[in-house]
């Protein structure tokens, strides 16, 4: 590896460390904005039992003291408990993410291939039908929220066809619906980017001296010019990651999938700072790897970028 390289893993080590810092800092601030009170919602809790339990939870110190308190613990692994039940948030985050995680991954292996699918069909077919039908259903995609997307296909495909269950997370047959209507927003965005840039590989001079030399059109197409146009796609997956997890909560409530997106709606509806503060925290640090795996990637797989930020 390179002396450029490391620098530049480096550098962007730091901004990801500094951007983590930050999500801390406003989460943790902006919890305490939330009005109510975690346990004003407990029945017949006398005032000093409530003081008690600030008390306990260091509820009662300055802001300041408390953001510090949590920082330090958070630099140890430790997010705190829940205010409401007790548990460990990491032990929640430990139990519900890996089911968020693979309906995640679930997800962008149908939202990658279909969305590759459909981009290339239609820049293929530039002005014809494919062309047309492919870019309404990406249409619909960017258009109409994944808990409509959710909804439709439940009653269509699951109520109406019974072609797969209705909720649940207990069999692969199960986890097909969720997963493509969590998938249908980004397989959109994939498909339409893919066209655009397929469209735009097509015009190059290399491309027009492989027909010449008469390669077939399928050669042409997944030999050379998929490999070149894919590129914009890999720079946006890291944002695309971002929406799928963020949209799993949706989906999530949804089918009655056991995953995170549970716990985090149910921490917002009772005043669980914990939760949330932990739930984001640890969605946000997942994605800001994400994001910085993608950008050395990027930098390696492209020879015309290099890991320094600019082209040669």
């Amino acid at each position: 590896m390179s002396k450029q390289q490391v620098y530049f893993i480096l550098k962007r080590l730091l901004y990801s460390a500094i951007t983590v810092l930050v999500l801390v800092t406003v989460t943790f601030f902006a919890m305490k904005l939330l009005p109510g009170d975690p346990f004003a919602t407990a029945k017949a809790l006398p005032p000093e039992t409530i003081a008690a339990l600030h008390a306990k939870y260091g509820l009662d110190k300055p802001e300041i003291v408390q953001y510090f308190m949590y920082l330090g613990n958070a630099l140890k692994g430790d997010l705190g408990v829940s205010l409401i039940n007790g548990r460990q948030v990491t032990d929640i985050i430990a139990q519900a993410f890996p089911v968020s995680f693979e309906l995640g991954i679930r997800a962008l292996i149908f939202a990658f291939i279909i969305g590759i699918l459909l981009g290339v069909v239609a820049s293929v077919k530039r002005g014809t039908a494919w062309d047309t039908g492919a870019m309404f259903v990406a249409l619909i995609g960017v258009s109409v929220p994944s808990f409509i997307i959710g909804s439709l296909i439940q009653y269509f495909i699951a109520l109406q066809l019974g072609l797969f269950p209705i909720t649940g997370w207990s069999s692969e047959m199960s986890k097909v619906l969720p997963s493509f209507a969590l998938a249908f927003a980004c397989m959109a965005t994939i498909s339409r980017l893919m066209r655009t840039s397929m469209l735009d590989v097509l015009n190059q001079d290399y491309i027009k001296t492989a027909k010449a030399k008469g390669l077939s059109q399928k050669a042409i197409v997944w030999k050379h010019a998929v490999r070149n146009a894919i590129m914009p796609v890999v720079t946006v997956m890291g944002p695309l990651v971002a929406g799928v997890l963020m949209g799993a909560f949706v989906v999530e409530t949804i089918f009655a999938i056991p995953g995170l997106g549970k716990y985090f709606v149910q921490s917002v509806q009772t005043n669980d700072y914990t939760v949330i503060t932990g739930t984001t925290i640890f969605y946000g640090t997942f994605l800001v790897l994400a994001n910085l795996v993608v950008d050395i990637i990027y930098g390696l797989i492209d020879p015309r970028v290099k890991l320094t930020g600019g082209k040669e």
